[in-house]
């Protein structure tokens, strides 16, 4: 698991995207020249997989009208970051930015860019304060529909409430992707969409059906097995354009300001979280594990001598760890939670997954956890040695106020 491959918040200004996107402000469609127009009306129709409630975006469109600054936000994962695409301008969200900044001159809009590759929803919803609701976006598209599974509903659904939650009361945008024989997760994630009514954009929908039928290439708009190209990023952003142009279209009343979020789907475990990167986890406790950065020089604590122990307070009423990739039989982890054993991380027991819920549902308030190294030294056969732990994540009541305390070691 990759969590930190660029910057947390990426906030775009409009003198450093007329540096990157030169005079690139025509429709996605047209971008590039030398690839022919091939989607269709029909295409593009089936992309808009529900308008859901436009009242949202309508309200978006009408501050943009009054010259007042727009922030749009994008939250996902590698292709959110714009892996493959050739220049930032040409990825989907600098595509979606030229086109708001071409429609809108006389507003300031800018882009905050929180993707970070590798990761999915769990993660994101973690860091969606921090890494993107800090910068009060105005419209928020969020993806992950092939970085998720489907275990990870009540995880999504909290990002979700989390943005509807905000006190600017954002717009938002579901967009679902796809791999290789155009899988995703959006069943799962379209109910989430459906029970918040919210606008729901499809490239799996619009492009496979022709992709299963010859009529497309995959190679002509995806790399390998997931990541768009230049055309592909085009597409995506013409799609999620023409849902912004019903939104700014729409006339509508349906959208109450002060109308309270419906019961969660699922849980509203993660629209409450407290996030802490290991550079400032504190221990309360520490035998043996060390403050370092790994290969990707982000910050961990790491622990490679069997019996070797940390622990921390956290507050809340279920807690997350994020590790630098997942359990082995060899680095096993044992947790324990305010003294008592909750579990053991391995792969024998273990979804092979570097984003784990260790505790949920247990009483508010302060309590401890303490990780416990059961293996000595480096997995047989490799240079890599212990576990690596990236961060903790606090969920549930109490958690949006979390702090994890202790004593810093000298």
């Amino acid at each position: 698991m990759y969590v930190r491959e660029i910057p947390q918040r990426n906030l775009i200004t409009r003198r450093a995207a007329a540096l990157l996107f030169g005079s690139c402000v025509l429709a996605p469609s047209r971008i590039l020249a030398s690839t022919p127009d091939r989607l269709t009306d029909d295409i593009v129709a089936r992309s808009q997989l529900s308008t859901g409630d436009l009242g949202r975006l309508a309200r978006v469109f009408a501050k943009a009208r009054r010259g007042e600054p727009v922030t749009l936000g994008v939250i996902g994962g590698s292709i959110t970051v714009g892996a493959i695409a050739s220049s930032p301008a040409n990825s989907y969200s600098g595509l979606l930015l030229a086109w708001w900044r071409k429609r809108f001159p006389e507003c300031e809009i800018n882009l905050i860019n929180a993707g970070v590759g590798g990761t999915g929803s769990m993660y994101g919803a973690l860091r969606a304060g921090r890494d993107l609701l800090s910068g009060t976006p105005d419209l928020v598209v969020i993806e992950f529909a092939v970085n998720d599974n489907w275990t990870d509903g009540e995880a999504y659904e909290g990002l979700v409430r989390q943005v509807l939650s905000q006190p600017n009361q954002p717009a938002a945008i579901l967009l679902f992707m796809m791999w290789e024989r155009g899988g995703n997760d959006q069943e799962m994630q379209a109910k989430v969409g459906t029970h918040y009514h919210l606008p729901m954009v499809s490239f799996r929908d619009a492009m496979w059906p022709e992709m299963a039928a010859g009529r497309m290439k995959w190679s002509d708009y995806i790399v390998d097995t997931v990541h768009p190209n230049d055309a592909g990023h085009a597409a995506v952003a013409r799609f999620l354009i023409a849902m912004c142009d019903t939104g700014m279209n729409a006339v509508t009343k349906t959208f109450t300001a002060d109308r309270p979020l419906p019961s969660p789907l699922h849980s509203d475990a993660f629209q409450r979280v407290g996030w802490r990167d290991a550079i400032d986890l504190v221990p309360v406790e520490n035998e043996g594990w060390r403050q370092t950065v790994d290969d990707d020089k982000r910050p961990i604590w790491l622990g490679t001598q069997r019996n070797e122990r940390i622990s921390f307070d956290w507050w809340g009423t279920g807690l997350v760890v994020v590790l630098a990739r997942a359990p082995d039989d060899h680095n096993r982890l044992r947790v324990c939670i305010d003294g008592a054993t909750f579990q053991t991380l391995d792969a024998s027991i273990q979804p092979r997954r570097g984003i784990i819920i260790l505790a949920r549902d247990i009483p508010p308030g302060r309590h401890t956890v303490e990780f416990v190294l059961l293996d000595d030294g480096s997995k047989p056969g490799t240079a890599e040695d212990g576990v690596r732990l990236l961060g903790l994540g606090t969920i549930g009541q109490g958690a949006a106020d979390s702090d994890f305390r202790g004593k810093r070691e000298m």
